[in-house]
């Protein structure tokens, strides 16, 4: 059964290493937002082009569960 909820492991792995790497070019400005407030704006990485928005809001999602990222 597939849906738009289930995202491959590998996927989810590699839309977490873009949104690492993105916020890591856009530099220390990124830490005041969350990579879903970023998506779709001029700041927004072009390594996130490769991936879905609900790929980059499920590897947030990850990426806050794993305490990476600031609530």
């Amino acid at each position: 059964m597939s849906s738009e909820i289930d995202i491959p492991a590998d996927r989810l792995t590699d839309a977490v290493d873009a949104i690492l790497i993105g916020l890591n070019d856009i530099g220390p400005s990124a830490r005041a937002a969350k990579p879903s407030e970023i998506l779709g704006t001029i700041k927004q990485p072009s390594i996130w082009c490769d991936f879905t928005s609900h790929e980059i809001r499920e590897a947030e999602r990850f990426l806050f569960r794993c305490g990476l990222l600031p609530l």
